[in-house]
């Protein structure tokens, strides 16, 4: 078994402190362009139970439509703050999450895979994405499958995995040495991920999913979710699901009852620095 490293209270406080700071920013660049965001999976918990984090929660998350992240990378492609970053799948080629992630540059983030890739990581916004599914159960069955295995083939294509369980391990790791050998990239990889992601962006679909959490977070239809409601998060307005309570359920079951407080903790990363 893997030992997960600890948060301390300072430390944990802090880096909360310093998402904040770049959901702020985050928040500022979707109300100057138009772009609609929703609160989402342990951060939309958190506004709901807590009005805020989850007091054991150790990022935010949010998510938003296809079109709008679309407008949002073009939004930083032609101008970002000189203190972030924006990382998609296929502007950084050894990157390996199929969703967005805004970071805070001179800031350290340290998780186990860190040294695979070739950028620091750093204090992150999470930036899901929200993709349109076909009515035809034939076509959402080919784009759900399909869609899973380029998903996990990015991944594996780019980092090799560590497991607690051994025969998971082998079999990932299985999975990484036979994409080396492949004579196809891990970009073009990405790119066949986000076709079949988008495969439907222009087609009137009311149903919608988060294709890398597919399989934990159910098919929603886009009215869960227009028109976004408002709610307080540490403060701060921001906007959640049209039917929170839906998504929510869907997520985290009875989602208004605590854990056990044996499992009120997010592990820790290997490294944490705040820089200035």
């Amino acid at each position: 078994m893997f030992k997960s490293n600890r948060y301390d209270d300072e430390t944990l406080k802090h880096l909360q402190e310093v998402q904040i700071e770049i959901f702020k920013y985050f928040t500022k660049v979707c109300e100057e362009n138009d772009i609609t965001y929703f609160m989402y999976a342990g951060s939309l918990l958190g506004t709901i139970r807590h009005e805020g984090f989850i007091p054991w929660d150790d990022d935010i998350d949010v998510i938003m439509f296809r079109e709008d992240f679309e407008k949002l990378n073009a939004v930083f492609e032609k101008e970002i703050d000189d203190k972030y970053n924006f990382f998609n799948v296929l502007n950084e080629k050894t990157y390996h999450y199929t969703w967005g992630r805004l970071t805070l540059k001179d800031t350290l983030f340290k998780e186990w895979w860190a040294d695979q890739v070739d950028y620091t990581p750093n204090i992150f916004l999470d930036i899901f994405i929200l993709d349109n599914i076909p009515d035809n159960k034939y076509k959402w069955f080919i784009q759900k499958w399909k869609s899973f295995a380029l998903n996990q083939m990015t991944i594996y294509s780019l980092i090799k995995y560590r497991n607690e369980s051994r025969l998971k391990e082998i079999i990932q790791q299985m999975a990484y040495y036979f994409l080396k050998i492949l004579p196809v990239s891990s970009t073009t990889i990405k790119r066949k991920c986000v076709e079949s992601f988008s495969k439907y962006k222009d087609e009137k679909c009311e149903r919608v999913c988060d294709f890398p959490s597919e399989f934990l977070m159910p098919v929603s239809n886009r009215s869960d979710w227009v028109p976004a409601k408002k709610a307080k998060f540490e403060g701060l307005e921001v906007s959640i699901p049209n039917n929170y309570d839906k998504i929510l359920t869907m997520d985290f079951n009875d989602y208004m009852q605590l854990p056990p407080e044996e499992s009120r903790f997010n592990p820790a990363p290997e490294e944490i620095d705040f820089g200035e």
